[in-house]
């Protein structure tokens, strides 16, 4: 950072307000276990017996509103299990890092010693990004040399993991699946490191690839994109900044003004050469919906953009509004294009990851524009903008999350499948889970599973189907 960049204010400015501590983002204050949840309409019969995961942040002690940031908050799993047409419990759990532990007065959670250095955003091993299903066990994972965490199938934290010995301290918070194969792809990255660590997970757990590639900085890797030949993460340009964590801000990452932001492409093959830099406008993409390779060599990127992000406010991602971006990178001429496809600010995007690497038709997206929470399906083949973008709205105090698409069959039609999110409803305290056909979002909701407790507003999550669970420790013999 520059002394022409703005610094870090050492207090609030008057009537300074955290917005991610407050409304659908404010934490609840315990866990809670509920049975036999009344459903309006019907669960489709294509979901069979499995569970809704979802983790997020959900703060278990009081915190400074100045330093806090939303992606640093305690992580709280919610789940709601399906189970022949009937939705049997809901649940929701702290994931035990040692800041919970502490204030619930309960043992640290077992398991291998995190990465050292002693910086205060990974200190407590807080673990609120994402949760899967992998090698047969239940996770929920973060990012920046915060270790994964198994689970219980009713969501019980069992214990810390390195995925016995192979990882290099480090995991990713926005792992990606390879439909072929069933492994995890991710970037990794730590405040010590100046590299970005892309890992393969095996079928079994264990790492078996690991490949470090040099940045110039200590950038912010959250998200990335697996194309046939591609993995392909962004360089730039919140990157980590020393004077923030000694200030007390708990997300040290700063726009860096002077960056030399690019794509990098990682060849998935080991024999396929060394990794491609790219160059692109300094924008920030933490959420890619995919990408894949076209045949004039070029790579097609869709995310989640912005222009300015963590430059005066380090509460969250709230600066500036985003657009949706596709940037076509060129490893040939070592540059990349950008179009800006929708200037509406859309966030969370999920695809039928049934294709992940391929080209792609269509985006599932959360909006929140102009006080209205939506969900937004997008053809990216309509003839026209307008006629690209269908439009659910949730309603009057009622926040939708990011919606995961499950197809209907294994062999059914990209849209073919249901759309399925958690609802926050202000407006009663209460939460749902919203079914709805991805063909017909007109129609509405399919079914609605109604949760006597409300549901923050938080990060990822995934639908595991019990036979994916069954599936999984079979390959483990």
């Amino acid at each position: 950072m520059t002394e022409t960049q703005p610094r870090p204010a050492a207090e609030a400015p008057e009537g300074f307000v955290n917005s991610w501590l407050q409304g659908p983002f404010a934490p609840v204050a315990r866990e809670v276990t509920e049975y036999d949840l009344k459903v309006t309409g019907t669960i489709p019969a294509e979901l069979e017996d499995g569970r809704l995961l979802r983790v997020g942040p959900n703060p278990v002690d009081p915190q400074d509103p100045v330093t806090y940031n939303w992606f640093t908050g305690n992580g709280m799993v919610h789940g709601v299990r399906i189970r022949d047409g009937k939705a049997e419990w809901y649940r929701s759990r702290f994931v035990r890092d040692d800041e919970v532990a502490r204030s619930k007065r309960i043992d640290p959670l077992p398991g291998p010693r995190q990465l050292g250095g002693g910086a205060q955003y990974v200190a407590d091993n807080i673990v609120n990004t994402h949760t899967f299903a992998h090698a047969g066990k239940t996770w929920a994972f973060a990012e920046a040399g915060v270790l994964p965490v198994e689970l219980s199938y009713e969501l019980e934290c069992l214990a810390k993991s390195d995925f016995g010995g192979t990882l290099n301290g480090s995991w990713t918070g926005h792992p990606h699946r390879d439909p072929r194969s069933g492994e995890l792809h991710g970037m990794s990255y730590y405040h010590d490191w100046q590299h970005v660590s892309y890992q393969v997970v095996d079928t079994s757990g264990k790492v078996r690839r690991t490949v470090d590639v040099p940045t110039p900085g200590r950038p912010v890797v959250h998200d990335f994109a697996l194309t046939q030949r591609y993995a392909v993460f962004l360089d730039g340009p919140v990157n980590y900044a020393d004077e923030l964590l000694a200030a007390g801000y708990d997300f040290p990452f700063l726009w860096d003004f002077e960056y030399p932001t690019r794509w990098v492409l990682v060849p998935r093959d080991p024999a396929g050469g060394e990794p491609v830099s790219v160059e692109v406008e300094r924008w920030a993409v933490f959420h890619i919906l995919g990408a894949y390779d076209r045949p004039d060599g070029q790579v097609a990127l869709i995310g989640a953009s912005y222009d300015q992000l963590f430059v005066t406010d380090h509460t969250g991602p709230g600066e500036k509004p985003g657009t949706l971006n596709l940037f076509l990178i060129d490893p040939k001429t070592g540059k990349t294009k950008v179009e800006i496809l929708d200037d509406q600010p859309q966030e969370m995007p999920r695809m039928d990851e049934r294709i992940t690497g391929d080209k792609f038709r269509y985006g599932y997206f959360s909006s929140r524009d102009g006080g209205m929470s939506t969900l937004i399906k997008r053809d990216f083949d309509a003839p026209t903008r307008d006629s690209a973008k269908e439009v659910y709205a949730y309603g009057p105090g009622r926040f939708g999350m990011e919606a995961v698409f499950v197809p209907r069959t294994p062999d059914s039609a990209e849209d073919d499948g249901w759309l399925m999110t958690y609802v926050s409803d202000m407006t009663t305290r209460t939460a749902d889970v919203v079914i709805l056909h991805a063909q017909d979002l007109a129609a509405g909701p399919v079914a609605t599973i109604h949760i006597p407790h409300r549901v923050p507003i938080g990060f990822h999550g995934n639908w595991i189907p019990d036979s994916e669970m069954e599936q999984q420790r079979k390959l483990l013999g």
